[in-house]
């Protein structure tokens, strides 16, 4: 590598290939179908019960797969699940809503990747 890109950041290419390597772990764990639409809904909403989150996602999604999709996050902390009498809930932990900057971000580069690259 011909210098690292983070080098303000970074003390050595060590570092650099240190920190590209979890950035890329985040990325991993946000990558997947549902998971940005899930997070996204909790964000709008501060509580979801689980079929009014399949119900709001945008092009359906089976109960099977949102399931998985919920343990994941909630693997990864960024979802907590409650049980209120026979209702099961699901919230953005802190660490999850501490992503909302991020996310923002990266919607706003969205669009201008696609104004880019399509003009739209």
């Amino acid at each position: 590598m011909k210098g690292c890109p983070l080098q303000a950041m970074l003390s050595s290419d060590k570092d650099c290939n240190q920190k590209l390597g979890v950035a890329k772990d985040i990325l991993d764990m946000l990558n997947g179908k549902w998971k940005m639409e899930v997070i996204l809904l909790l964000l709008q909403y501060d509580s979801r019960r689980f079929k009014d989150l399949q119900a709001e996602i945008p092009g359906g999604v089976s109960a099977k797969v949102l399931s998985s999709v919920l343990k994941d996050l909630e693997e990864h902390h960024i979802v907590k699940r409650t049980l209120a009498d026979v209702t099961v809930a699901y919230e953005l932990t802190e660490y999850g809503r501490s992503m909302r900057e991020v996310i923002s971000n990266l919607v706003e580069l969205g669009l201008a990747h696609r104004k880019e690259v399509i003009g739209k």
